[in-house]
């Protein structure tokens, strides 16, 4: 039989055990980064926060912080707005209605009038797993090398 710790099955935990391990490791995150403050204090220190700090709260600068958020806000829910209603609108007009066609197959004369390769050819080339397809400076097929595959199953 497979017992597994009670750590690893929350499921049959208490309440009141969930509860407690939670605070605990929430306390010893607490102190964890209580920890690391003397190393942020001084890269703050390095960094300049002591001028953000007397700008933004002592001279009060978070007022014009809080207001261009506000409008932050209002440009990102008008964005979301008129997106939202698009979509919307898309789903009411296209619902119900499939405009999406298949490809239409392509013949193997066509494959071969395009590529200018003959059936035979063509034939390779389709059960080939990998080609190397070297091409002209107009873009036609040069050559083509069939390739044997480096992952082939033993």
């Amino acid at each position: 039989m497979n017992h597994h710790p009670l750590i690893e099955r929350p499921e049959m935990q208490t309440a009141g055990q969930r509860t407690l391990y939670g605070a605990l490791t929430l306390a010893f995150w607490a102190f964890w980064i209580y920890l690391w403050v003397p190393l942020l204090a001084l890269l703050a220190w390095v960094l300049g926060v002591q001028q953000a700090f007397k700008y933004m709260v002592i001279l009060g600068g978070y007022h014009h912080a809080a207001n261009l958020l506000g409008i932050y806000a209002l440009v990102i829910l008008a964005l979301g707005g008129t997106l939202v209603t698009w979509a919307t609108y898309n789903i009411l007009r296209f619902r119900g209605v499939e405009r999406r066609l298949a490809p239409l197959p392509v013949s193997a004369a066509e494959l071969m009038r395009h590529f200018g390769a003959d059936g035979a050819a063509l034939a390779r080339w389709q059960s080939t797993q990998r080609l190397f397809v070297t091409h002209t400076q107009e873009g036609q097929i040069f050559r083509v090398d069939s390739m044997a595959s480096q992952y082939a199953v033993a």
